[in-house]
Parts: structure tokens; C-alpha cells; sequence
């Protein structure tokens, strides 16, 4: 998807988000629908898979994906591995960015494409490429626990958004002319109601949790790791939740006014926990109802 427009466009930086980063879908969308050229994209975590999506031009391959996906869905491509640097091994998730962009490779996309993510023995954010673009995408998205690391080109990587949530300075050194939109979906930590505000309900309960995906709890009883049936504390799965929401939140907007883009638009889905990939409606209406909103302003 591009435009035919001869000026410089808009170059979009696509935050870090977990789910709620489908709203980059309906962002894109409605970019592009506007008849806005997108010039370049960077894009790290969730940002990253859309983004590299969108510039592979298979960005209603990934919609539909996403919209069919329903929670069982979301169960199976949660594949477990413990331990072994994290709880689920990614494997399923690399199928399927590899059915939908094949294998191109970095800088054969229609635009260009640049996806972060930190390198785990240096703690430095790097802008990958002279790989295959499924191979980023998965790199990016190593949520440090959750997913084990991603080795490629002897190194091993983890989420970019520990070091750079949202990649404008990626399209500053990459991007010149165009305007800078940055998406961000990182909210206040206070935002979240469902699992900020309620501290001890059942959103802090790792039981809980693991009651909507059996295949890890049946995975982790079988190597005997038990979970208490009531918890008058945060476990660890609400506990690295938080913590993730809590640094995201912090790094995002702090390197947004130091980087200071042209434009912020910013979906705003503090229902939407990690791993609701089942309510892409939701996070796609999100995204149209900003951009909309965005593209009024610049145009009045």
C-alpha cells in the first residue's frame, strides 16, 4: 500500500502495546484511505508486526487474521517452553507473520521499513536488517519472561520497546522531509482499570489467569510448578504485567518530548490486557475513531 503523491508524506513510529497495538491496523488504515502517502515505518514490538505487515503490503491478510481470531485461537498460539528464558516459544507466532509476508527480506518492501529491538547482552536498541522480515518482526516482539529471546546473526534479542517504545528517532535518522507521526498506546499505568485499580481481585490471581489458558496450565502442572488456589498478593503473571506497563509508560513519553515528532495520536484501550488479540474490532475501531480525529485537525 502506498501512495502515488510526489510529497514527502507522513513517516509513522508504531509504539509498543501488546493487543491494544491493534489499533495500529485501523490507524493505517484510515491513513491510507485518507489518500495521505506514508513515506517510511519504524516500529518495535506489536508496532513492529503491523508495521512490517503494512509495508509488505499484506496489511488486510493481517486484519482479517486478527478479526477471525477468536480466545481459543489466542490460546493455541501461546505455545509454552519452561524453562527456558521465558514462557512461551514463539514458534507458532513465526508460522504465521511467515504465511502472510512470506520470505522478504528487509529493504524489498513497498516502503521502508525499520523494526527495533534490544540487543540482550549490550541493553542497546538496534534498528535490524539484512534479515528476513518475519525474523525481525519475532525479535522485536521477545517480551522479556513471556517469550524466550530471539538469537539472529549470533545475537539474541528481546522486545525493542525496553529501550525504545516508540522509534522516532529511528525515522529522524532515516526519514528526511517527512513528518513524523508517532502512535503510542501507552497510557498511565492508573488508566488500566481492570488490572490497576482492583489490586486484589481476580486479575491479580496467577490461577486465575492460567484458567483461561489451559495448555500452559496444564503445561506447568506437569513439571510440577503449582499455583496457590487464592492469592492475597500480586502473583508474578500480574506482576510482570504491570511492571511492563508501568517502564513502557515512562520510557514512551519521555522519548517522545525528547524526540518531539510533528504529530501524537494515541488510541486510547485501557480494558484490553496483553494477550486480547481476540478483540481486534475493538482495537481497530479504536485506531479509525483517532486517526479521524487527527486528520481533522491537520486539515482544518
Amino acid at each position: 500500500m502506498s501512495s502515488t503523491d510526489d510529497s514527502p508524506g507522513l513517516s509513522i513510529a508504531l509504539g509498543s502495546g501488546a493487543a491494544r497495538g491493534l489499533a495500529h491496523i485501523g490507524v493505517l488504515k484510515t491513513l491510507y484511505e485518507s489518500g495521505l502517502k506514508i513515506a517510511a515505518i519504524s516500529g518495535c514490538s506489536i508496532g513492529a508486526v503491523i508495521g512490517g505487515f503494512y509495508a509488505a503490503g499484506k496489511l488486510s491478510e493481517a486484519e482479517e487474521y486478527y478479526r477471525n481470531m477468536g480466545l481459543n485461537d489466542v490460546i493455541r498460539n501461546f505455545d509454552p517452553v519452561f524453562p527456558s528464558g521465558g514462557l512461551i516459544n514463539g514458534k507458532k507466532m513465526i508460522q504465521m507473520f511467515r504465511d502472510i509476508v512470506g520470505e522478504i527480506r528487509l529493504g524489498e518492501t513497498a516502503i521502508p521499513f525499520y523494526p527495533v529491538a534490544t540487543e540482550l547482552s549490550t541493553g542497546e536498541m538496534e534498528v535490524l536488517a539484512n534479515c528476513r522480515l518475519w525474523e525481525a518482526i519475532r525479535a522485536s516482539i521477545s517480551i522479556p519472561g513471556l517469550f524466550k529471546p530471539y538469537r539472529l546473526k549470533k545475537k539474541w534479542y528481546v522486545d525493542g520497546g525496553l529501550t525504545n517504545p516508540v522509534p522516532v528517532d529511528v525515522l529522524k535518522a532515516h526519514s528526511a522531509g517527512a513528518r513524523i507521526v508517532a502512535v503510542t498506546l501507552n497510557l498511565p499505568p492508573t488508566a488500566y482499570r481492570r488490572n490497576w485499580i482492583k489490586p486484589l481481585d481476580e486479575e491479580t490471581n496467577d490461577k486465575a489467569f492460567l484458567d483461561r489458558f489451559p495448555a500452559m496450565k496444564a503445561f506447568l502442572k506437569k513439571r510440577g510448578v503449582s499455583l496457590p488456589k487464592r492469592e492475597e498478593k500480586p502473583g508474578m503473571l500480574y506482576t510482570l504485567n504491570r511492571t511492563f506497563h508501568i517502564f513502557q509508560y515512562e520510557i514512551a513519553w519521555r522519548s517522545i518530548e525528547m524526540n518531539k515528532p510533528d504529530y501524537v495520536i494515541a488510541p486510547e484501550l485501557p480494558d484490553l490486557l496483553f494477550y486480547d488479540f481476540h478483540k481486534a474490532d475493538q482495537a481497530i475501531a479504536e485506531g479509525k475513531r483517532v486517526t479521524k480525529a487527527f486528520l481533522s485537525e491537520l486539515r482544518s
